[in-house]
């Protein structure tokens, strides 16, 4: 079948930044199907290289990235001045105390939850390329929703042998709920890590977050660490070194 967007000189590129092999996956189908040009990367590494030799023109990515979070990125195409436009995936699948609209966006565009993946992102991007053919939008894949749902879910869960695997999953748990936080905290997150004492609704939020680690990580795991602090100073300090690097640069 012809898409609608084969008469298009070229198709617009969409780079799909996501650590979930199978969400990763399900989005490329998903933007292929529609006539875009998809390309993926696994990690904030990859992505800055794709950002780098071919600036996409959308970015669809995970707030909880590895190695360079989304927010970087965001940062990143913003001091190139590059045309990307950047659509941010919430990175806990299931319904949270701390899930709202976000206020702000960390230089994004737009967000998606993970779950309106298969029905709202072509829309989205569409949203963001005004005058460029609209994508093809089928009937929602049942067995796609499917997948994302439990790949989602999957996050939540620690799969370990040792204590020590037990503590580096239930370390990543903590820093995609910390990025989700931040998602919909937006400018507000950050300005609360400033003063290293965070108040208010970051405070309820990072409570929120403490006892979702409580109710997935058993105690013998996390011991008397906690988790949602050290994911926060984690955080504090990757935007930190970002800032710093930009005013040196």
């Amino acid at each position: 079948m012809t898409s609608p967007l084969a008469h298009a000189a070229a198709p617009a590129r969409v780079l799909i930044a996501h650590e979930s092999t199978t969400i990763r996956e399900a989005i490329r189908r998903l933007v292929d199907d529609g006539g875009y040009q998809a390309v993926t990367a696994a990690d904030g590494d990859a992505a800055l290289a794709h950002l780098t030799a071919a600036p996409p023109d959308v970015l669809v990515v995970d707030v909880a990235l590895p190695r360079i979070l989304a927010h970087q990125l965001c940062d990143e195409i913003q001091a190139r001045g590059l045309p990307t436009k950047v659509i941010l995936i919430a990175s806990v699948y299931q319904r949270t105390a701390y899930k709202r609209r976000p206020t702000s966006l960390h230089g994004a565009h737009d967000y998606i939850e993970q779950h309106h993946l298969p029905d709202a992102l072509l829309p989205k991007i569409a949203q963001l390329l005004p005058g460029r053919p609209a994508p093809r939008v089928g009937p929602t894949d049942p067995q796609e929703a499917a997948a994302i749902r439990r790949a989602g879910e999957g996050r939540l869960k620690l799969r370990y042998a040792t204590r020590a695997e037990g503590l580096l999953g239930a370390r990543r748990l903590a820093a995609l709920i910390v990025a989700d936080i931040a998602l919909y905290n937006g400018d507000d997150f950050v300005a609360a890590l400033g003063t290293r004492a965070p108040t208010g609704q970051v405070a309820e939020d990072l409570a929120a977050g403490r006892a979702l680690v409580e109710q997935r990580v058993p105690p013998e795991i996390r011991g008397a660490r906690d988790l949602i602090a050290e994911a926060v100073d984690e955080f504090f300090e990757l935007h930190h070194r970002d800032l710093e690097g930009r005013s040196g640069a």
